[in-house]
């Protein structure tokens, strides 16, 4: 088996037709439930949407999205009415642990659907703290917490310390 079929050695069968439109129609609700560490098994939406997610093609995608996000940050671009801009000083300060969670999902292998969808979720959440300038978040803690949960262990639970170091 490949390293990129890995993943879905893990992940419970494709659905019927109704599991597939689900899965796109609910995108965002499965994402955030991934994200919460609901096992992708549970559901044939959820395992759909986990499938959708942990592809390396895919998460090199979203390490893509974070690395532009970074460079925008540091050459200050300008404020645009098309695109949601992302908070400069914010993603600044967060560069470092930015950096290492889109390292981690352009690293070859098998990952969790829930630091995938936490990545993701991350980077498109136009209401979360790496766009929204009234979100409380704490951006480093989030993409840190992130970065450990794409590893698949015992570690990637809420309660990881470096979670709780970081104000998660």
């Amino acid at each position: 088996m490949s390293m990129e079929n890995a993943n879905e050695a893990l992940i419970a069968p494709y659905g019927g037709v109704s599991a597939r439109l689900s899965a796109r129609l609910r995108s965002r609700q499965l994402d955030e439930a991934l994200a919460r560490g609901t096992p992708p098994e549970t559901t044939a939406p959820l395992a759909l949407r986990a499938r959708r997610l942990t592809p390396l093609s895919r998460r090199r995608v979203v390490a893509d999205g974070l690395r532009r996000v970074i460079r925008y940050a540091y050459r200050g671009v300008q404020p645009s009415r098309i695109r949601i801009s992302p908070r400069r000083a914010q993603v600044v300060a967060a560069a470092d642990e930015l950096s290492q969670l889109a390292d981690a999902l352009a690293t070859p292998g098998p990952v969790s659907a829930r630091g995938a969808a936490q990545a993701f979720i991350l980077l498109t959440d136009g209401t979360g703290p790496l766009y929204n300038p009234n979100s409380t978040a704490n951006l480093r803690a989030l993409a840190v917490t992130a970065a450990s949960n794409l590893r698949l262990d015992e570690l990637n639970s809420p309660e990881d310390e470096t979670c709780k170091s970081l104000g998660c």
